[in-house]
């Protein structure tokens, strides 16, 4: 007994040393210097090479969420970079993961509440200032001009301040400056061997409401955006080997609603009730899987985002096997020539 007490002083002992020494300032500059070199050493490495189509979960939660950065998805390949959406919290996400701002081709929206479009400027400033080359263009459904002539409008004072801070050979203002394109659903590029095809969503009373499909060398993956399961869907997701749709447990968000109407907190509760009707719910997801060819279901913009293992287990009751809950900083990777989608867990 002695002996273990001893050994506990000791350790008491040795960490108070330790925070004493963090005191001094030499030894600050030592951490510090040792920190930053470790981070550059990191950032320099970004984002390992891969030939196969990736995508990464920037964003998984709704405006129902805690936690985990709002909607925003990355499709990668080794010629392309997109994003889909840009909800609040996921730019810091995409840092994280390390993905090649430098070399971002477009920002797709699938439509236009706040839980999508919050980070617009943010993707354009640390893009532009990763070294982008061409300005950025957001592509969406009819608003998309509206959209993006407010964020420019709103962030012009702060592009003038960069410039002219930085220079224009480091920021130059005209890359500052976001593009639109209206796109309709069908094809809306082509670029080499990446098709990008935009569906229909049912988000009503949000119209348009838009998903997107990316094909890459015989491997695919769709993203919905949010809206329930309609014929696009099934048209859309039929043969795919990756859909990441938005998803609502109906018995988490009714009981949530009950306990709020139950509270008091009568308008509260309205407004959780009022989410019900315009997102998929996890029964019409698992109908969907059941009726397509599709190799393998992400739950994202998860309504609500499950807090513990038990809210967990509610969510994924009676999911499949090829069926999971993403999460942020999850990534899956679907190597060409193979039927194989590898998941990334962070």
């Amino acid at each position: 007994m002695k002996k273990v007490f001893l050994v506990a002083l000791t350790i008491v002992v040795i960490l108070g040393i330790g925070q004493g020494l963090l005191k001094l300032p030499a030894v600050q500059d030592v951490v510090v210097e040792r920190g930053t070199a470790a981070v550059a050493e990191r950032a320099s490495v970004g984002l390992s090479e891969s030939s196969s189509l990736r995508v990464f979960v920037c964003g998984s939660a709704s405006p129902l969420g805690m936690g985990q950065a709002q909607a925003c998805i990355a499709v990668v390949t080794p010629e392309h970079f997109y994003l889909i959406d840009s909800g609040a919290g996921s730019t810091d996400n995409i840092n994280r993961m390390a993905l090649p701002t430098n070399r971002l081709q477009g920002l797709l929206i699938t439509h236009f509440h706040s839980d999508h479009i919050s980070e617009i400027y943010e993707v354009n400033l640390g893009s532009w200032v990763s070294g982008r080359p061409t300005p950025l263009t957001v592509f969406g459904p009819t608003g998309v001009d509206e959209i993006v002539s407010g964020v420019n409008a709103t962030y012009r004072l702060d592009r003038i301040y960069r410039t002219g801070h930085h220079g224009e050979e480091l920021l130059a203002p005209e890359l500052g400056v976001l593009a639109h394109e209206t796109i309709s659903p069908g094809i809306i590029l082509e670029d080499g061997e990446l098709t990008i095809t935009a569906y229909v969503s049912e988000h009503l009373p949000v119209e348009p409401a838009v998903g997107y499909r990316f094909d890459y060398k015989g491997r695919s993956v769709v993203i919905s955006g949010d809206g329930n399961v309609n014929g696009d869907t099934r048209q859309i997701v039929d043969g795919a080997d990756l859909l990441l749709h938005d998803a609502l447990s109906l018995p988490i968000v009714s009981t949530l609603s009950k306990s709020l109407g139950t509270a008091g907190q009568s308008r509260q509760s309205k407004i959780v009730s009022d989410v019900i009707d315009y997102h998929a719910s996890t029964d019409s997801l698992i109908e969907l899987a059941e009726q397509s060819n599709v190799g393998m279901v992400a739950f994202y913009h998860l309504v609500p985002v499950p807090l513990n293992v038990v809210l967990e287990d509610v969510f994924k009751r009676g999911l499949p096997d090829n069926f999971l809950l993403a999460e942020d900083l999850m990534s899956f990777e679907l190597p060409i020539g193979s039927d194989e989608i590898v998941v990334n867990r962070p």
